[in-house]
């Protein structure tokens, strides 16, 4: 649902936070356990990312590229031959701006999506590995001090790009849509005006 966080990532956080103490405490110390709080604060991280994430209007990216693109696209149709100086090309400048900022939008939240998921997923069977004190992981590889140091490294450097990606992403849809006509609009004056200057005899 746009607007918010899926109830299972939520619970899932907020029980492994709940029970880690008594885990834990019920233990002797184990390899890895000072990656814990790092990998915990990582997923409220996420949480809380993906929250204002899911508040934008992702679905705009789309339809505003087809936008975009289709204006300069008609707009150079309009100029073929034509030689426009620096001042002059600014307001295609503007829109082609526009246009290569909503290019990559689907592609790139298409990887949220799924590094999400991902992410979440590797984290928390990190986590778990931790607590339970595993020995092997899933392929049957050891687990000791080595692992799990490479293993935390490894995720949070991950979680730590997907939060910065999905900053990216906010950033770059709302410089590409913010005013998007009226950029459209100028770029398409500026084309009729120069292309209807009346050759000189």
């Amino acid at each position: 649902m746009k607007g918010s966080v899926p109830m299972t990532h939520l619970r899932a956080s907020f029980w492994s936070l709940l029970v880690l103490g008594t885990m834990l405490s019920s233990c002797g110390p184990k390899p890895g356990v000072e990656h814990l709080d790092a990998l915990q604060r990582t997923l409220v991280d996420l949480d809380s990312a993906e929250a204002a994430y899911r508040q934008a209007p992702l679905e705009s990216a789309a339809p505003a590229f087809a936008k975009a693109d289709s204006a300069l696209m008609a707009i150079e149709s309009q100029m073929v031959g034509l030689i426009v100086n620096l001042e002059q090309g600014k307001p295609f400048s503007a829109l082609d701006e526009r246009r290569r900022m909503l290019r990559r939008q689907p592609g790139r939240q298409r990887r949220i999506e799924q590094e999400l998921d991902r992410t979440r997923r590797q984290i928390g069977r990190l986590i778990e590995a931790i607590v339970d004190g595993a020995t092997v992981d899933a392929e049957g590889t050891p687990i000791d001090t080595a692992y799990l140091n490479k293993s935390a490294t490894d995720e949070l450097r991950i979680a730590g790009h997907l939060i910065e990606e999905m900053g990216i992403a906010l950033k770059f849809l709302e410089r590409g849509t913010i005013d998007l006509d009226r950029v459209i609009h100028t770029a398409d004056s500026a084309a009729r005006a120069l292309t209807t200057i009346p050759t000189q005899p």
